[in-house]
């Protein structure tokens, strides 16, 4: 699954017209057919604007949010345009804007390709909804999606930002979303809500193979099920689930890897039911609220990681395939015995945890956007970082720079957004690396960069917060110990050499190439939500004093390994701390890492072999000790080129 270059993306796609007038009106959200279990609705938020420029409008196409005529042809060819001759791989670049207002559809929502984005106003503002009692929406055995996104394992940087999905009433057989993206994408911001609380699935996540992706500040109201995941890969990340009045529970998990952080569930029934034995989730800071009517909160079979965990409203929170496990709060809970190879704590390293930081501003006279004058053209790009905006895009295009330009970021800036755009041309040889922004200037303002396919290579050279979002870029490790934040990214290699802290959440950091470490920590804090790597070679090598926890998902090794890369262990621990919860898809004979995790303390070696593995399931491996970490001397000197 790992993206090859998109070279047949070298084309110059101009911008589309300006967007329609801002409709006022926001939509109405049904109540559902049983209120008592709702919370009320939250307030709409202050709309979210954006250029003109920087997306195609539906408008264009003729969508209208402030009537009530059918949109979805509408919205359907502004889908289309431009994907007919595009294969499902190379699919271009596309952001499509709804402005506030609510579209009325009937028959499901689909496209071609990789590579799309839809962007609201905000949840709440810009509502795309079923109409009531739609045909195709009434068979409960054959259930229809209002918003389905491609299938296969290549549905690249598929988005959904800004949105409420409505199915209406009526529509017994309706899903919000059917959604797949993998190596990256993203559903955040997005509200999913039935009209009169009936419905299959809020969010269906059940096709093959859904992941890795991320789920992030996202409210489900009503349906049978608010989330379903299915399969084994490829490890979904959620953030930030509101779930509430489900008729049966608020996520089905049928054997996925599942990693989940600050969820809110209000149910009669429970709120996580996870099947299969070789199903794992991780869940922390989950607060879940009963009425009485079932005995559990969470009822898993398989692994499950629980961590600052309350419940209210059941007997007890947990249920281990059938077994009640007593407690309705728990600061930590392992349904597996940790592992070690020294003496080590037996719970997680639980690592400080830091929010992504935001920044959007809606004074459009603060923003900046990029216009070559030619394909290739980047003359005038450092001139406009310089001018003092604080918001520099790029209208979602192809853009092109085959020897890599190195802007220096200057701390007026505060975000760079990419809308879906690519930067092609590389000397290097593979994507990325086109447009490097140097972060050279103190700052204690974060520097926001994100929405970029691929393209860009981010520097962290200066005193200043970064946090890289949604897309495929190249990182640099280069100065200074700021806080660095990666979410929804694809970054392989990922090379930290400066003690600094880094939260990453749903980080694919795949390779089918050269067998290299995937990620190596030596010296920073590294707490991760939801990795997935693909192909042979270490996956995180952790060194010089460095503390890394893994919280999920999935190691995916996929390739035959070589003798010489069976000594190879899939995590390293050179005396320093690590804590690892993960699980591993495995086809094949010689397909695995033969060593999981190889630990030294002082001048002794020991190691975990795949054979001690249950299910392909590591429920926590603890390598650290309390005492502080010594910096050693052969870590003194640590080169910036790390192959």
């Amino acid at each position: 699954m790992n993206q090859q270059r998109a070279s047949r993306l070298g084309w110059r796609y101009s911008p589309v017209a300006l967007l329609s007038l801002v409709v006022l009106a926001l939509a109405l959200i049904p109540t559902a057919t049983q209120p008592q279990r709702l919370h009320a609705t939250p307030a709409a938020p202050t709309l979210i604007n954006y250029p003109a420029d920087a997306l195609i409008s539906v408008a264009d196409y003729g969508a209208n949010g402030a009537d009530a005529v059918d949109d979805t042809t509408a919205i359907q060819a502004a889908l289309d345009a431009d994907r007919e001759i595009d294969q499902d791989y190379y699919g271009r670049p596309k952001a499509l804007f709804f402005p506030a207002g609510t579209y009325i559809v009937s028959a499901e929502l689909v496209w071609r390709g990789c590579c799309v984005t839809l962007q609201g106003q905000g949840s709440g503002s810009s509502v795309i909804k079923l109409a009531d009692s739609s045909p195709g929406y009434q068979d409960v055995t054959t259930p229809k999606a209002v918003i389905k996104t491609p299938a296969g394992n290549m549905s690249f940087r598929q988005n959904i930002y800004g949105l409420t999905i409505n199915t209406g009433s009526g529509n017994p057989g309706a899903v919000g979303l059917d959604y797949i993206a993998n190596n990256s994408g993203a559903v955040q911001d997005v509200h999913i809500i039935s009209g009169d609380g009936q419905g299959q699935v809020g969010l269906a996540m059940t096709r093959a193979w859904p992941g890795p992706c991320l789920i992030a500040q996202v409210r489900i109201e009503g349906f049978d099920y608010g989330i379903a995941t299915a399969h084994a890969e490829y490890g979904p990340t959620f953030e930030d689930i509101t779930l509430v009045g489900q008729n049966i529970a608020g996520i089905h998990n049928d054997g996925n890897t599942l990693a989940i952080r600050k969820l809110s569930s209000t149910n009669s029934g429970p709120a996580i039911i996870s099947q299969q034995s070789w199903a794992s989730i991780i869940v922390l800071d989950a607060t879940l609220q009963g009425d009485g009517s079932h005995p559990s909160a969470i009822d898993f079979q398989g692994n499950l990681y629980a961590r600052n965990l309350s419940a209210s409203g059941y007997t007890t929170a947990l249920s281990n395939a059938g077994s009640s496990v007593p407690g309705l709060t728990f600061s930590e809970y392992l349904a597996q015995p940790v592992r070690s190879l020294f003496d080590s704590p037996a719970h997680a390293l639980g690592l400080p945890i830091a929010e992504t930081p935001t920044y959007h501003d809606n004074d459009l006279s603060t923003w900046a956007g990029f216009y070559p004058r030619w394909y290739g053209d980047t003359g005038e790009l450092q001139a406009l970082f310089d001018a003092g905006s604080a918001t520099i895009y790029f209208p979602h295009m192809a853009y092109f720079a085959y020897n890599q330009r190195t802007i220096n970021v200057p701390a007026s800036v505060k975000r760079i957004v990419g809308f879906s755009a690519v930067v092609n041309g590389d000397s290097q040889g593979y994507n990325g690396g086109g447009i490097k922004f140097r972060v050279s200037a103190d700052s204690a303002d974060p520097l926001i960069i994100e929405q970029f396919g691929y393209g860009v290579t981010v520097e962290q050279a200066a005193q200043r917060p970064v946090a890289i979002k949604h897309g495929k870029y190249r990182y640099i490790d280069s100065a200074g110990d700021a806080d660095l934040f990666l979410e929804d990214v694809e970054i392989s290699p990922l090379r930290l050499r400066h003690p600094r802290h880094v939260w990453a959440r749903q980080l694919n950091a795949e390779s089918l190439g050269t067998p290299f470490t995937k990620v190596r920590n030596w010296g920073s804090d590294l707490w991760i939500l939801g990795l997935k790597t693909e192909g042979k070679g270490p996956v995180i090598d952790t060194a010089a004093c460095g503390r890394t926890e893994l919280l999920g998902t999935l190691i995916y090794p996929v390739q035959e390994f070589s003798a010489a890369d069976s000594a190879q262990p899939a995590f390293k621990n050179s005396n320093s701390s690590q804590s690892l919860i993960y699980s591993l898809s495995v086809y094949g004979a010689n397909r695995n890492y033969a060593i999981q995790v190889e630990e030294q303390r002082g001048d002794e070696t020991r190691q975990l072999l795949s054979s001690a593995l249950a299910n392909n399931r590591m429920s926590l491996f603890s390598g650290y000790q309390s005492a502080p970490c010594t910096l050693q001397p052969s870590w003194a000197y640590i080169p910036l080129v790390l192959r």
